[in-house]
């Protein structure tokens, strides 16, 4: 099984959530503060820490991280990253079972592998710019974003720096308090968005980072973090080493690198679904119709977007006549039945005012059967049942491409 597909760009934000993943990739606005606040300590701690990264030279920092998940699970991850002495970089992400990918660049290269995934990698060019060079590789689908201490390493602005820490799914922040040095600890510095905070600790001495929590979302759906990092100098180690590369195929992003180990054109596995209102459902049994499903989960932060443009899509099908269906489907959930996990899915659509259909995948089946497609992921079956098409993560433009691709997939035939 392809672990990191297993959750996708969801799997890439919870497990390096400090690191920035999903960032928008553009710089924040200085942020807004009350005066009140310790504004001037905060934003001086800050600059402190990204002046200490930028004259750090050649380093290594590794970030321990314990995610707290919305049903009460904890699961650990480890990054690294590091910038050497002649501006090469790379970022690292692995769990208990090894690492998950790697991403290098130096020489003009920026190339990312990932686990489970041989016969391909992701390339992009690389000018010594990590950052600009990473949302390249992202693309709009993964919006991956380099990690604060990178971003300072090579010359980055005060409000780049801060960028960093918006975790992608974050609103702009505001600083929103500050907590001086006190019985050995560093200072630290609350971050405050419309949709979530940040809390970052520095160390009293160096001024690098030491700690950070940070919390997406409300209510029942929150996710939560917690990590610790080390720095280090460069040492020996062929932190930049790339893989044998011979008889792969280069793609140019991440989520294309996850789509290339997909099997579409296979036919869709024979799954059984219930709708919320206990309707039995089998979506590759269909015959004639074109159907979208949109793979989620309640406590997936990223899912929360996706679901917005299913949303939107789910009404075009109803209204355009075509014989098309449009489906959420909600899995990896832990509840304990398929009324609680009902009952949870229609609450979530409350809250977020949702209206859109949704199959609930208990004990997650269906995922497993439509070979872990990430969270979040489209999955679209033609009219004869098979895997047409695959899409891994936010998808830019989404409503328009899959319009696009449901049209292509009529024009194509009828069943056999």
């Amino acid at each position: 099984m392809n672990a990191c597909r297993l959750l996708g760009p969801c799997c890439r934000l919870l497990a390096l959530i400090s690191l920035a993943l999903l960032s928008a990739g553009a710089a924040a606005a200085a942020p807004q503060v009350p005066a009140d606040s310790g504004a001037a300590q905060a934003q001086e701690a800050l600059e402190q820490a990204r002046l200490a990264y930028r004259d750090a030279g050649a380093f290594r920092e590794i970030m321990e991280l314990t995610l707290t998940l919305p049903d009460g699970r904890h699961e650990k991850r480890r990054t690294e990253c590091g910038v050497d002495s002649a501006g090469g970089a790379f970022l690292s992400l692995s769990h208990d079972q090894g690492e998950i990918f790697r991403i290098v660049a130096q020489s003009g290269r920026m190339v990312a592998t990932q686990l489970h995934v041989d016969q391909h990698y992701a390339e992009v060019p690389y000018h010594g710019d990590f950052a600009a060079a990473l949302r390249e590789l992202g693309g709009d689908q993964a919006q991956l974003a380099a990690p604060p201490a990178v971003v300072a390493r090579q010359g980055a602005s005060r409000a780049d720096f801060l960028s960093a820490f918006r975790l992608g799914v974050l609103a702009p922040l505001t600083i929103a308090g500050y907590h001086p040095p006190a019985a050995g600890d560093g200072a630290r510095i609350d971050l405050q968005a419309a949709n979530g905070r940040v809390t970052v600790e520095l160390d009293a001495a160096s001024h690098f980072l030491r700690r950070i929590e940070a919390t997406l979302g409300e209510g029942p759906q929150q996710v939560r973090a917690s990590g610790s990092f080390t720095l280090t100098a460069w040492g020996a180690q062929p932190a930049l080493a790339r893989p044998n590369f011979a008889g792969r195929t280069a793609v140019r992003t991440l989520a294309a690198l996850d789509e290339t180990a997909f099997p579409l054109g296979q036919p869709a596995p024979r799954v059984t679904l219930r709708a919320l209102d206990g309707e039995v459902l089998h979506p590759s049994e269909l015959p004639g119709v074109v159907v979208v499903l949109d793979f989620w989960a309640t406590w997936c932060v990223p899912c929360w977007t996706a679901l917005g443009h299913t949303s939107e899509l789910a009404a075009w099908a109803r209204g355009s006549g075509l014989p098309v269906k449009v489906f959420a489907v909600d899995t990896l959930e832990t509840d304990a039945g398929v009324e609680a996990q009902a009952h949870r899915a229609m609450e979530f659509l409350r809250a977020k005012k949702l209206d859109l259909p949704v199959l609930l995948d208990v004990g997650g089946e269906a995922f497993g059967a439509f070979h872990n497609p990430g969270l979040p992921s489209l999955v679209i079956l033609d009219r004869d049942g098979r895997l047409a098409r695959y899409h891994s993560g936010l998808l830019p433009d989404m409503v328009a491409t899959v319009r696009g691709e449901i049209h292509d997939l009529l024009r194509a035939g009828v069943p056999r």
